[in-house]
C-alpha cells in the first residue's frame, strides 16, 4: 500500500472536518434544529441535551472529531507556509491562537457528555455550573479562534500562492466572529443575538476552510517531506 501524500490528507481534513463539525452542531439537541433552546437559558439547554442523551453524545463526538480534523489540516498548511515564502510569522502565530480557540470548543463539547447524564430535576439544576463553564470555554474559544483566524488569513494574503482578496475577506470574517463573541460576553441582555451572529459568520469560515483544503490537496508535498 502506498503512502498517502501529507498535503492530500491534510486537504481532505480541511474539507471534511469543518463539514462534519457543522452538520453535527446543527443536529445537537438544544442547538439550531432539534429542541431549540437559547444559549442564555441554561436549564432549557441542559434539559434539551438530557432529554435525548444518545443524540447529544453522538453529535458531540462528531463535533470533537470534526474540530480535530480542522486542526490537523491547518497545522499541515502552516508547515507548508513556514518552510518558504512570506507570511511565516503571522501564519504560525495565527495557527496557535486557532489551536487554543478550537481546544476550548473541544473541551466544551466534552462537558456536554456530563450534561447528557442529567436525568432528574435535581441533576439538571446541579449541572448548571457545568453548563456555564462550558459556555465560558465557547466564548473564550470563539474570541481566540476569530483573532487567530484573522492573523492566519493576513499571513496568507502576503503570499503569491494564495488569493489575496479571499484571504483578506477571511480575515474580516474572522474579526467579525471575534467581535461578536466579545460582545456576547460584554452585553448579557443581547447575548443570544450576538452568539447567533457569530455562528452565522462561522459558516463563512467553514467555506473558507474547505477552499483552503482544496488548494492544499493540489500542492505537492515539499521536498523535505518526501
Amino acid at each position: 500500500m502506498g503512502t498517502i501524500a501529507v498535503n492530500k490528507l491534510a486537504g481532505l481534513s480541511l474539507i471534511f472536518g469543518p463539514l462534519i463539525a457543522f452538520v453535527f452542531f446543527l443536529l445537537e439537541p438544544g442547538g439550531l434544529l432539534i429542541e431549540t433552546a437559547k444559549v442564555s437559558d441554561a436549564v432549557g439547554s441542559i434539559t434539551a441535551r438530557s432529554s435525548n442523551p444518545e443524540l447529544t453524545n453522538i453529535t458531540n463526538i462528531g463535533i470533537i472529531l470534526g474540530l480535530t480534523l480542522i486542526l490537523s489540516g491547518l497545522y499541515a498548511l502552516m508547515r507548508n507556509v513556514t518552510l518558504q515564502g512570506n507570511g511565516k510569522a503571522l501564519v504560525q502565530m495565527g495557527f496557535f491562537m486557532v489551536l487554543v480557540g478550537l481546544t476550548g470548543w473541544i473541551l466544551s463539547g466534552g462537558m456536554d457528555f456530563i450534561l447528557a447524564d442529567a436525568q432528574s430535576d435535581a441533576q439538571i439544576m446541579g449541572s448548571v455550573p457545568v453548563y456555564y463553564a462550558g459556555s465560558a470555554l465557547v466564548y473564550a474559544g470563539g474570541i481566540a479562534l476569530g483573532f487567530g483566524g484573522a492573523i492566519f488569513a493576513l499571513g496568507l494574503s502576503t503570499r503569491d500562492d494564495f488569493n489575496r482578496i479571499i484571504s483578506l475577506l477571511a480575515a474580516l470574517v474572522s474579526l467579525a466572529v471575534m467581535v461578536f463573541f466579545m460582545l456576547a460576553v460584554l452585553d448579557n441582555d443581547n447575548r443570544d443575538t450576538f452568539i447567533s451572529l457569530a455562528r452565522s459568520f462561522y459558516v463563512l469560515l467553514v467555506i473558507w476552510y474547505g477552499y483552503l483544503g482544496l488548494g492544499l490537496m493540489n500542492r505537492p508535498d515539499p521536498d523535505l517531506w518526501q
